[in-house]
């Protein structure tokens, strides 16, 4: 794996060293380099000159063939647009741009060292870094991230922003509950997803199969022929492409087209292909929880406990992917809300998000226009009128620290989030 360190003190022309931050990440995948992980944002105490602004800092890791001075020459010439003035060491910066690893490289030369020879004594690289690849070992000094961080000096002020990624739903389908038809060709969807990305998707979710209650499948060639045009379409817009299948040729095809995410509803039970069509791959997999078939999956749900019968199927598929040679910090779950529940079920669920944190993944949770908002409200409320109640379920997702939402309207909820995020005590 390949990780690239970005951090920010100044906002320029930008709303916020946050939307820096994403911007940056946009323009790096215009140069063809596919953007795998993506860590939360922590903001840190400026060192050793205090009265500076405090730093906006995350860690991506990418794939590219770029060798490191390639590489190294690409982010400086991002650096240079975004209006980085290099003057004396530790001023203030609009973007720093830093190879922090590349593979298990080790390079020692006058314009570059890598991996970043303070790498091991920086919290704001170390933390968000354990984020998104807890395993990963320091090919030099042969200690994990989590060594490092228990090595730390601790006089470094980091804060974790509670601020969720925000993946945008493109539904390439004639049939979805909540849009299908609007972006059934490749134009009109590759043309929802730049505007999903420009409103602010980190990760945009492109599916070719209805999953809808009582919906029918397809076949995974009329699937491939919906959502690989588009996966190129937009592999270097910006944003993770993530896409929501749960056939091993489709995986394969979408992956090798530039998508570096898979969003399994099945949890890569469906096809037991899956396993070995991921296993070699470096992309992030998402395992949701689903009680029968989409067909069926809405008639008469039950369990003993919810919150228990779903984290254990859960715990289960990753102790499976696991022992199929899939590490867990390239694994993230979803609860599945609407998906065999019940109103009782869904609510349970979203009352007790924090639980799943015990799982030591990342959590995604897709509430987005779902028909439990309806059922709330005890009236009739067309998907596409379910904003505020959408919105009620980010906030779930806020408070209870969730990694991933998944929605239809990202500007709306990036707005929401913005406002929820600056007026809520900070922990």
């Amino acid at each position: 794996m390949i990780f690239i360190g970005l951090g920010s003190n100044l906002h320029g022309s930008f709303s916020s060293s946050r939307h820096v931050l994403k911007s940056a990440i946009g323009e790096i995948a215009k140069f063809g380099i596919k953007i795998l992980y993506q860590s939360p944002v922590y903001v840190t105490a400026p060192v050793p000159v205090s009265e500076h602004p405090w730093y906006h800092n995350a860690v991506i890791g990418i794939s590219t063939s770029k060798s490191p001075h390639d590489l190294l020459k690409t982010l400086q010439s991002i650096e240079d647009k975004f209006g980085r003035v290099r003057t004396v060491p530790n001023a203030p910066r609009i973007i720093d741009l830093d190879i922090l690893a590349y593979h298990d490289v080790l390079l020692n030369e006058n314009n570059l060292i890598v991996p970043h020879p303070r790498l091991h004594e920086r919290a704001f690289v170390l933390y968000p870094l354990r984020d998104i690849a807890r395993g990963w070992v320091h090919p030099a000094i042969q200690k994990t991230v989590g060594q490092l961080i228990e090595n730390l000096s601790g006089d470094q002020d980091i804060q974790k922003e509670n601020y969720p990624l925000v993946m945008g739903i493109v539904n390439v389908t004639p049939d979805s509950f909540s849009d299908g038809g609007r972006y059934n060709s490749t134009e009109s969807a590759i043309r929802q997803g730049l505007q999903l990305i420009e409103n602010g998707a980190d990760i945009i979710d492109i599916g070719g199969e209805s999953t809808r209650p009582n919906s029918q499948p397809v076949s995974q060639d009329t699937e491939q022929k919906r959502v690989i045009p588009v996966i190129e379409g937009l592999k270097n817009a910006g944003a993770l492409i993530s896409v929501d299948t749960r056939n091993a040729s489709t995986m394969r095809a979408a992956l090798e087209a530039g998508a570096g995410m898979i969003n399994d509803i099945t949890s890569l039970t469906h096809d037991a292909q899956s396993v070995d069509a991921l296993r070699q791959s470096d992309c992030r997999i998402c395992l949701m929880h689903m009680q029968g078939q989409p067909q069926t999956m809405q008639t008469n749900p039950l369990y003993k406990d919810v919150v228990s019968d779903v984290y254990n199927y859960l715990a289960d598929r990753i102790i499976f992917c696991e022992a199929h040679g899939i590490s867990k910090d390239r694994l993230m779950i979803d609860v599945g809300i609407g998906f065999g529940k019940s109103l009782e079920h869904n609510i349970s669920l979203l009352r007790n998000l924090s639980r799943f944190h015990d799982l030591g993944v990342d959590i995604l949770l897709g509430a987005s226009r779902k028909s439990f908002i309806e059922k709330i409200c005890k009236k009739p409320v067309f998907p596409q009128d379910r904003l505020s109640g959408s919105l009620a379920a980010a906030a779930v997702a806020y408070q209870q620290k969730i990694h991933v939402i998944r929605v239809h309207d990202v500007d709306e909820t990036i707005q929401f989030m913005d406002v929820y995020q600056e007026i809520t005590p900070h922990d």
